[in-house]
């Protein structure tokens, strides 16, 4: 049985442009899937653990082959936790809107906990860091911009920081298949928004059966 693990970055709830698109998106990805679950995952309202001074202290060390003291083991189980139901998915759906030209910071805590070493990822000395998430894992962003200017020439170019930071950092944990469904002018008039909204509704149920 496949499971989904839906990642939603946005406080807006159901006036979220980039949440209602993964709406969609869920909703056709059900149907293509009889019996497979869903875990939905808000950023904003799911009890994020802090990573403090020992949590730190505590991936130094793993990174390093140390041996972490008992407790700066117990002071990560939290964060352990989280890791371990971004595992128990085997496919991931991210639906996030772009914050002054990247993720909201919400967004970053989040992914801040789930890299760890010996988790998500490893470190050799002599071969470097490694992905440890099984790269066949599909990820699905739906991302949404408030304009469209940040292709090159554009009055924003050189500005984008939300699909490179994410595909970025979810391949370093091994996560290489990504896909991207990008919804712009969400701050336009609604004659120039909707047309591009029901163009990702579309593009959203036509992508959702095949991942």
């Amino acid at each position: 049985m496949a499971r989904l693990l839906h990642v939603s970055a946005s406080p807006m709830s159901s006036r979220s442009f980039s949440g209602r698109v993964a709406a969609a998106f869920v909703e056709a990805w059900r149907v293509a899937h009889p019996g497979s679950s869903v875990d939905e995952l808000n950023v904003w309202t799911e009890p994020l653990p802090a990573f403090d001074a020992m949590a730190s202290s505590w991936k130094v060390k793993v990174t390093a082959g140390q041996m972490p003291t008992e407790e700066e083991v117990a002071a990560v189980q939290p964060v352990i936790d989280v890791c371990t139901r971004f595992l128990e998915a085997d496919h991931y759906l991210f639906s996030v809107p772009m914050w002054n030209f990247s993720v909201p910071y919400t967004l970053k805590h989040y992914l801040d906990v789930i890299v760890q070493p010996g988790i998500t990822m490893a470190f050799d000395p002599r071969s470097g860091f490694v992905g440890l998430v099984p790269p066949d894992r599909p990820v699905q962003l739906v991302l949404s911009r408030g304009n469209t200017a940040y292709t090159p020439g554009g009055m924003f170019d050189g500005h984008e920081f939300q699909e490179s930071y994410l595909r970025a950092v979810l391949g370093f944990i091994g996560l290489t298949d990504v896909r991207s469904i990008i919804l712009e002018c969400t701050a336009y008039p609604t004659e120039v928004r909707e047309p591009r909204l029901a163009a990702a509704f579309h593009e959203a149920e036509a992508a959702a059966p095949t991942f």
